[in-house]
């Protein structure tokens, strides 16, 4: 949902900037403007007694989930060039979704002179394992890297991918999910998938009073 001021009907009366708890409406080049701050409580739809603030659904169309199919895990390298421990475990992750859904398990391994690392990961029950070894990617340059996972998740169309809350994962992950326009959920401590491959992200929120569970309908 959005909420929209009808500039035409509002007489600048002040009165959604009074109520709002929130303090995310305010007066800019002579109209209401609505800031980040919005919670969507909606109390402003019911205080304007010009009645020019309503609610739109701005829902996006669902995209055809048949054209995405895998669960993708990136492969991060330690400064010793191996492995990464939460790569595997993501990896174990993968694998248990996956028989859920009889989906395939892809890895993507950026990096230089990892050709012969990569082997390893078909020991893990990795289905395929999608490498990008060149010199530019001796070391992590998020920009770089993420050049490289695009074009790997455009070409390969995996359903979720799995990415370790690392340093790089953190910078890797917000990057590409603003790429393809889909969800994101950090700190997860359980992740399960529907019969439909909706991924299903569950994190602590609220300072851990609650758990929050998460899917993203509309994208992959």
């Amino acid at each position: 949902l959005m909420i929209v001021v009808n500039s035409k009907k509002c007489t600048l009366c002040g009165e959604c900037i009074k109520t709002c708890p929130f303090g995310a409406m305010e007066v800019k080049n002579n109209r209401i403007e609505i800031t980040s701050a919005c919670k969507m409580c909606r109390i402003c739809l019911k205080n304007c007694p010009e009645k020019a603030i309503f609610s739109v659904d701005g829902m996006r169309k669902t995209e055809d989930i048949t054209n995405w199919k895998g669960i993708m895990v990136f492969v991060e390298q330690e400064s010793n060039m191996e492995i990464h421990p939460v790569t595997l475990e993501l990896v174990g992750k993968a694998r248990e979704l996956a028989a859920k859904i009889n989906h395939p398990v892809y890895c993507i391994f950026i990096g230089y002179k990892i050709a012969q690392k990569a082997l390893e990961l078909n020991g893990y029950g990795v289905d395929k394992v999608f490498v990008y070894d060149y010199e530019e990617f001796k070391y992590f340059k998020a920009d770089l890297y993420s050049n490289a996972f695009e074009d790997c998740i455009n070409k390969v169309k995996p359903s979720i991918v799995l990415i370790g809350a690392t340093s790089i994962g953190r910078s890797l992950a917000p990057r590409l999910s603003t790429r393809f326009r889909t969800g994101l959920t950090a700190d997860c401590t359980v992740l399960d998938v529907r019969d439909n491959s909706d991924l299903i992200q569950i994190r602590p929120a609220f300072g851990g009073n609650i758990m929050a569970q998460i899917v993203t309908p509309y994208t992959r």
